[in-house]
């Protein structure tokens, strides 16, 4: 009863605003096997008077939307289509928002449902109204233009990095007029950028057919910056080799670490898509891995809309399943990251270690509301602390608003604030986090 007087309370919301009637606002796929059709037509009839405009959909990552038109004349129907390209097996559930002309909030349509099974080569496009079969797959040229920001001369022979889901994907030289190119599938890309004088740069970039010119400016380094960059070469060059922290495979040394349970609270939320921070996150997590033993668990928990348990804690036996999963997450729906710190604690706790680096590692760009109910998070992270599990947090590109609730979490949690900034950064400073959290003096004190 309750649930069918909230339903009328809503649609009678949506008319009082909008004017908009729909057939439904969630749509359950089911069990979804590969060759399942992954897309549902969600119908907007205006009942009012004036014309409605639709003025965009924000997709979360892996949902592709179309709709039939972007008008809606009074007394008609438009049909929003919306598609989810599922790349791992399991549960989903991804909010898309629909912004319409006549009201100041989105209407989110939600489509959720369990992946038995997946194509991981499956285009992302949604199919066009003209033709409902499953798209091909789509790739576009793309040609990467790499100039000196101040002359906007080419620069020559730079090293351009290919990030995709966390791995190098390619490797491209610019050629004598700066350029490259490379035929690439219709997604979002991570670029990075090397040239003997000049600062790294870095950009994300969607690739399709219409967006296949990237243009990339490098700042270049000043005489006192290079001066400096030699004289740290020379000062490493002269500097004791250190013990001996690692062992020959790259994995830490048991000597020295402690074994690890390690739990990642990652937010998923649709701002993660933007400007790379889920491909550096990726990256970070996947160049951590490498590290870890047989000795070490992880769990991954993420959380935006709700919070769910992606990998559960198990030691680190099977590292291409593990960088499957985490090349596998995806980006959409809104920030809810008490409910997601609980369910990561959990998981810490129930796998604690005794003698052992028992941690939970958020990572997020966004900040937390510590006042008001907010403060329980600080009391959560308080809690598990007394019970020996720390908490860190991992900013990806985050603005200093957000780091000053960041850096209280970690500081109540006796963990580290790490800002993950650039490709450099992730591919060391996680690492070091685990490396200053389990080493065997720490944990004897």
């Amino acid at each position: 009863m309750k649930k069918f007087l909230f339903s009328i309370f809503l649609t009678l919301s949506f008319f009082s605003q909008a004017q908009l009637v729909f057939n439904k606002t969630l749509h359950n796929f089911g069990d979804l096997q590969k060759d399942d059709k992954k897309y549902f037509d969600f119908t907007l009839t205006n009942a009012g008077k004036d014309t409605v405009w639709i003025l965009r959909i924000d997709e979360p990552y892996g949902v592709d939307a179309k709709f039939s038109s972007k008008m809606i004349l009074p007394d008609s129907t438009v049909i929003v289509r919306i598609k989810y390209t599922p790349k791992r097996k399991g549960k989903f559930s991804a909010d898309v928002p629909v912004w319409v002309s006549s009201n100041n909030t989105p209407y989110i349509f939600t489509v959720k449902g369990n992946a038995k099974s997946v194509d991981e080569n499956e285009s992302l496009a949604c199919p066009d109204f003209k033709n409902n079969n499953q798209p091909r797959e789509l790739f576009a040229p793309l040609t990467i233009e790499v100039k000196d920001k101040q002359t906007g001369l080419p620069v020559r022979n730079a090293k351009i990095e290919l990030i995709w889901d966390g791995l190098i994907y390619k490797t491209l030289t610019t050629n004598f007029n700066g350029k490259a190119s490379e035929k690439l599938k219709y997604d979002i890309y991570y670029f990075v950028v090397n040239a003997e004088g000049y600062k790294t740069a870095e950009t994300d970039y969607y690739v399709n057919n219409n967006n296949n010119h990237l243009v990339i400016e490098m700042e270049p380094l000043t005489p006192v910056e290079i001066a400096k960059i030699d004289s740290v070469k020379k000062v490493e060059e002269t500097l004791p080799k250190p013990v001996e922290e690692v062992n020959d495979d790259g994995t830490l040394s048991e000597n020295i670490y402690a074994p690890n349970n390690v739990v990642f609270l990652i937010d998923v939320s649709v701002s993660m898509k933007q400007q790379g921070r889920l491909d550096l996150l990726k990256a970070a997590m996947i160049e951590l891995l490498k590290s870890l033993r047989p000795i070490d668990k992880l769990a991954i928990v993420t959380y935006a809309s709700d919070a769910h348990v992606v990998l559960p804690a198990e030691y680190i036996t099977d590292k291409e399943k593990i960088i499957k999963i985490i090349q596998s997450l995806e980006a959409g729906g809104y920030t809810g990251s008490h409910r997601g710190m609980k369910k990561a604690y959990k998981v810490a706790e129930d796998n604690y270690i005794a003698k052992g680096n028992n941690q939970v590692i958020i990572a997020t760009d966004g900040a937390f509301h510590l006042s008001g109910k907010g403060g329980e998070i600080l009391e959560t992270v308080a809690k598990y602390r007394d019970k020996g599990i720390t908490m860190s947090v991992v900013g990806i590109k985050n603005d200093k608003y957000a780091a000053k609730s960041m850096k209280k979490i970690a500081e109540t949690g006796n963990g580290n604030y790490i800002n993950i900034s650039t490709y450099s950064d992730a591919k060391t400073l996680l690492l070091d986090e685990i490396k200053a959290q389990s080493k065997k003096a720490k944990q004897a004190e």
